[in-house]
């Protein structure tokens, strides 16, 4: 049985380049375990292929059906999920199963999976904020809530087992302080 490795940040912490780099640590047995989401896609997101879409009902089904190792509506109107079925094959197969999660939900996947590493990437709040404008695919409702989770994301770090900072020119450390602990 593989272990669970869990990348975690607010909004523009860079998760996803993250992501890319450690999957792509030569030597390793590691795969990425897409999550469910209700959101419309985005420019890139099938070049990605980091997300299964549904829409709202099928999401509301499988969060009845206990579908998720964790999941989270947002007030923006989205919600995303990490499902138990599909992560658990990968681990059965694969020695490191990476995952994104939703902030902050670390000890909700650590109660399920004990031996789960968690790693949260942390970004100064106005680094997210110049980040979320550039990216221009938020509204500014949506940009104060994430930058709300961005200032609470500080505080969800004694549940992880790594913080990291991803600030700006960061990116070649952050991973490699993650790759330390998976070797």
């Amino acid at each position: 049985m593989g272990r669970l490795l869990v990348i975690d940040g607010a909004s523009c912490s860079g998760k996803s380049t993250v992501v890319q780099q450690v999957l792509n640590t030569p030597g390793l047995d590691i795969v990425f375990a897409r999550r469910y989401t209700s959101r419309a896609t985005r420019p890139g997101d099938e070049a990605e292929d980091n997300y299964y879409f549904v829409d709202p009902q099928t999401y509301r089904e499988m969060v009845e059906a206990d579908a998720f190792l964790e999941h989270k509506d947002y007030l923006f109107g989205m919600s995303y999920g990490l499902p138990r079925k599909e992560t658990g094959e990968l681990l059965r197969q694969h020695d490191w199963v990476l995952a994104l999660i939703n902030l902050g939900r670390f000890a909700v996947v650590k109660r399920e999976l004990p031996d789960a590493l968690g790693v949260l990437l942390t970004v100064p709040v106005p680094t997210v904020e110049r980040r979320l404008r550039k990216r221009g695919t938020s509204n500014e409702e949506q940009i104060e809530e994430r930058l709300g989770n961005a200032r609470r994301s500080f505080g969800y770090a004694p549940d992880y087992d790594l913080v990291v900072d991803n600030d700006d020119g960061r990116l070649e450390q952050a991973v490699a302080e993650i790759r330390a602990v998976l070797s």
